[in-house]
């Protein structure tokens, strides 16, 4: 299924600001697509990339009808994580919902 990248990029950063409403003013995630998602510079730790994908496969489902699972051995196991950015995240999830999840 083709999906548009920039709808899956808001969905993203919707997910985005719902986990920041929980986070301390010093965590917050940038909604920059650029923006380092996780890795170094990040706000997130491994258990605050976990809550942020999970609230991001329900965003991408709510807004796009789409049921991805954005965390998988396949993307752990990627040279370039699909987590560094939310512009690098939302291309993952477009070539998951293509079909073409290769690591």
């Amino acid at each position: 299924m083709n999906v548009d990248k920039s709808q899956l990029l808001k969905a993203l950063q919707n997910a985005v600001e719902e986990v920041n409403l929980s986070l301390p003013a010093d965590r917050q995630i940038s909604s920059d697509p650029n923006a380092v998602l996780y890795g170094e510079g990040s706000p997130l730790d491994s258990l605050g990339l976990v809550n942020f994908v999970m609230a991001a496969e329900q965003h991408v489902g709510d807004e796009t009808g789409l049921d991805i699972v954005l965390a998988s051995e396949s993307a752990m196991s990627r040279k370039r994580s699909p987590y560094r950015s939310l512009r690098s995240l939302a291309d993952y999830a477009a070539e998951i919902a293509a079909g073409a999840d290769a690591a």
